[in-house]
């Protein structure tokens, strides 16, 4: 009993954690098997397109052809190009032809390989009608960085989709004549497909691995230290990078306030804890108010702020030079105004952002 013991304490001290990988990898290997056939036929069901010139590749990708009127179509236009591009997504507001738009997202732009950098604009499309209707076509326009003013900038258009959208009621229906009423029917629970209890099962032994997981890590990140910069000087370091490439001299109206003002939502992100980077500049104005504190004083200077800029992204104005620098000077005066020693930035999370 002694020798068993031990060696029962042997495997609980040494091999835990191997094991509970490899049970994961098995329960893992079993839900892939059982998912396939529906992960292929989703598949099949999706609707993509490529547009290529030179070494700019533009997707538009459907994640389905046909829709019922209850159902929503996730509809994703993404852009492959040499990282000196700025990229210009088309201005889709609350329609896209005859479907409505619910939500938007703009993932932030990833690394495909050392030259290349990928955008991506993603949208929650809905119905109003039945029938065959057709996603117009989307234009991109991408600019080089560093180009001269009478620099031509390159458009990239997609053709049209055309989805599906089919009614649950059968042909000829008559919503005015009324129904009789049918007898009381007891529904039975025939529970869930194996498939889905095989999956549960996975998730829960990979969130046991994830927490085992980030466990570790963190107690390594602890031990070693991790540095960690304050919020307001990288934001001011990124100040003062984007004075030094002179794009107000050179007149890059967009790509500066798109710049000064990524700046600033990425520091009251960092000093306020606010999803300024992923919210409109009204759904910003308003968690400002619920969020008070110091941050609500700032509220109307942010305000002018973010829709001067607003316009020149949207409205195509176009401010002179003097209006410029103005702008990064009232961003620097915020930013030293509200500076904290204490607001820290991880080194990973300035890693990301430098990028």
């Amino acid at each position: 009993m002694t020798h068993l013991g031990r060696a029962f304490r042997t495997i609980d001290r040494g091999g835990r954690f191997t094991w509970l990988v490899t049970l994961a990898c098995l329960v893992a290997l079993m839900a892939i098997q059982a998912a396939a056939q529906e992960s292929r036929a989703a598949v099949e069901e999706s609707l993509e397109q490529h547009v290529a010139e030179g070494n700019v590749i533009v997707t538009l990708a459907a994640d389905r052809r046909s829709m019922g009127m209850a159902d929503q179509l996730r509809l994703t236009l993404s852009v492959t190009a040499p990282a000196d591009k700025a990229v210009i997504f088309p201005e889709i507001f609350d329609r896209l032809g005859p479907f409505l738009v619910r939500n938007d997202f703009t993932p932030d732009p990833e690394m495909s390989d050392p030259q290349l950098r990928q955008w991506k604009r993603e949208y929650l499309l809905e119905v109003e009608e039945i029938g065959e209707l057709a996603i117009p076509t989307l234009t991109v326009t991408l600019f080089e960085e560093g180009a001269a003013e009478d620099v031509e900038p390159q458009l990239l258009t997609t053709e049209p989709f055309q989805i599906v959208v089919t009614s649950v009621l059968p042909e000829g229906a008559d919503l005015k004549k009324p129904k009789d009423i049918a007898p009381p029917v007891e529904l039975a629970w025939r529970g869930l497909p194996v498939w889905a209890w095989v999956l549960i099962a996975a998730a829960l032994v990979l969130a046991v691995l994830a927490i085992l997981w980030w466990r570790r890590a963190r107690r390594r990140r602890l031990l070693r230290g991790e540095p960690s910069q304050p919020a307001h000087m990288l934001a001011l370091a990124a100040l003062d990078r984007l004075q030094s490439d002179d794009l107000i001299t050179s007149q890059r109206i967009e790509e500066f306030y798109v710049r000064v003002s990524g700046i600033l939502r990425h520091y009251i992100e960092w000093r306020f804890d606010l999803r300024a980077p992923e919210q409109t500049t009204e759904e910003f104005l308003d968690a400002m108010l619920v969020a008070g504190g110091p941050i609500a004083e700032y509220r109307d200077l942010l305000s002018a702020f973010l829709e001067h800029c607003d316009l020149v992204k949207f409205a195509r104005h176009q401010p002179g030079p003097d209006a410029m620098q103005n702008a990064l000077q009232r961003a620097r005066e915020f930013i030293e105004q509200t500076a904290d020693p204490e607001a820290l930035v991880s080194a990973e999370a300035a890693g990301a952002y430098a990028a």
